[in-house]
């Protein structure tokens, strides 16, 4: 067993998301804020068998985050147990809760639905001996053998992974030509993003920011009738030629309909229930306009309560913070579109030089554009001009508006907070000065963008289907 670490919160600079547990599919720090909500008990220590305690708040202003219980106790984050809430404690590898064995996992469910049955899969299906005939036709990170011990319990007993291959099999069991090769982290999965990063490098004007890989084609798993040690994205130059031929292999034109190649989006299916969507068709009935309404510092309005800001949206709202003290600050989508969908600094300096045609940091009308982000040196913090942007937002907030302090209150505060804190709310009030020096409908492509962006719904991303 263990305790809660830094690599259960990030990876790399992103935010680390639970596989498995009550929470799953949110990040570590999210879960930790629902189990307050929800009055779960946590846990101290690296056993189960340890005191239990509940949280009242988190300060999340400097790693570790310190979980506030009791009456004026707090204890780093770093001190509870990884108990199943977290995505801990499942299975015998003690380490079931990484999305590498469940996607793997899906990869032979889904093998044996279109492979071996044929069929929509029943329970009697699913037994060791039948999943090994389907692991023929898988090329996945984790071995059916260490998956079959060590996969994440929940998925087994939500029937997960055979709900969601029969939600597949339903929709593509005329279109595939079988056998249905499965692919997770495999050569052949490797050498699709592959050919992604060829054409960024001879597309590379049209595609904002860093734009990973899950921006263009989220899929955790590809299925595909082409041969395991096909290249069937080679040689493609632009993005337009990549993601046609994308869409035509995955038998999503009026022209073509059997599907060759597919990638899939997972994600944990409720108790009961769970669909099967198409993303990036060639008309995309996923894009929506999205109005900027309004901002918070962040849940409350008071601006040293938290180091974000929340920016609402008419279809949803984008959280901008740091994620790792004074680096990774970034936005992350909260609501039903795009709900978990994050967007690196990058590439929303990326969307207000597109539209606002100004950098973060330069709000003026002589302002510079086109700066390189990683050349923007933000740790170093001009606290005067950071004390201005507070004067100027506070009172432009919505909600509750709180009385702005003087000077060397904001110092005395900003610097109780920390360094984190202080980089983080310097980086949103900045992004926030150039956002509002556009005019209102500047602003609301910035905001459709973002949010596009953050479903791997942008103009140059690719064709794929999510099971959820």
């Amino acid at each position: 067993m263990a305790s809660l670490g830094k690599q259960d919160f990030f990876d790399g600079s992103d935010p680390k998301t639970a596989g498995a547990g009550k929470y799953a599919g949110q990040s570590r720090e999210q879960i930790v804020l629902s189990k307050i909500k929800a009055k779960d008990a946590f846990i101290i220590g690296k056993e189960s068998s340890g005191k239990k305690i509940f949280g009242v708040s988190l300060d999340t202003s400097d790693w570790p985050y310190k979980l506030s219980y009791g009456e004026g106790n707090t204890i780093p984050v770093t001190k509870l147990f990884k108990d199943p809430d977290f995505g801990g404690g499942a299975g015998s590898g003690g380490g079931a809760d990484d999305t590498k064995y469940t996607e793997s996992g899906q990869c032979y469910f889904t093998s044996l639905a279109f492979n071996v049955v044929k069929r929509q899969l029943k329970q009697s299906d699913c037994t060791l001996e039948n999943l090994q005939k389907a692991a023929v036709f898988v090329d996945a990170t984790v071995s059916l053998d260490d998956f079959w011990i060590k996969g994440p319990v929940n998925w087994n007993e939500e029937d997960t992974y055979r709900r969601s291959a029969n939600l597949i099999y339903k929709d593509y069991k005329s279109k595939f030509k079988t056998p249905v090769y499965c692919h997770r982290g495999s050569k052949f999965m490797d050498d699709i993003y592959k050919a992604k990063r060829n054409v960024m490098k001879t597309d590379m004007f049209s595609a904002p920011g860093s734009f990973s890989n899950d921006k263009w084609n989220p899929g955790d798993i590809w299925l595909s009738s082409f041969p395991m040690s096909s290249q069937p994205l080679a040689e493609s130059i632009t993005w337009a030629e990549m993601n046609q031929k994308v869409l035509e292999y995955a038998g999503a034109t009026t022209s073509v309909k059997t599907t060759k190649l597919l990638g899939v989006s997972l994600k944990k299916l409720a108790p009961s229930g769970g669909k099967v969507d198409s993303y990036n068709l060639a008309k995309r009935k996923h894009n929506v306009s999205v109005k900027f309404n309004s901002f918070k510092f962040g849940k409350t309005g008071d601006f040293f309560s938290s180091m974000d800001i929340y920016l609402k949206f008419s279809v949803a709202e984008v959280q901008l913070r740091a994620f790792n003290t004074t680096s990774a600050w970034q936005g992350e989508i909260k609501g039903a579109i795009a709900a978990g969908g994050k967007i690196g600094g990058g590439n929303l300096n990326y969307y207000l030089e597109k539209h606002a045609i100004k950098s973060i940091g330069y709000p003026n009308e002589n302002s510079k554009k086109g700066i390189a982000w990683k050349e923007m040196k933000y740790a170093k913090v001009d606290m005067t001009k950071m004390y201005d942007l507070y004067v100027k937002f506070n009172s432009l907030q919505s909600g509750k508006t709180f009385p702005i302090v003087s000077y060397t209150e904001f110092i005395t505060r900003a610097n109780k907070k920390g360094k984190g804190f202080i980089f983080s709310k310097n980086m949103c009030l900045m992004f926030m000065n150039t956002f509002m020096e556009t005019s209102p409908a500047n602003r609301n492509k910035i905001s459709t963008e973002i949010v596009r962006y953050a479903a791997s719904n942008t103009d140059i991303s690719s064709f794929f289907i999510k099971v959820f």
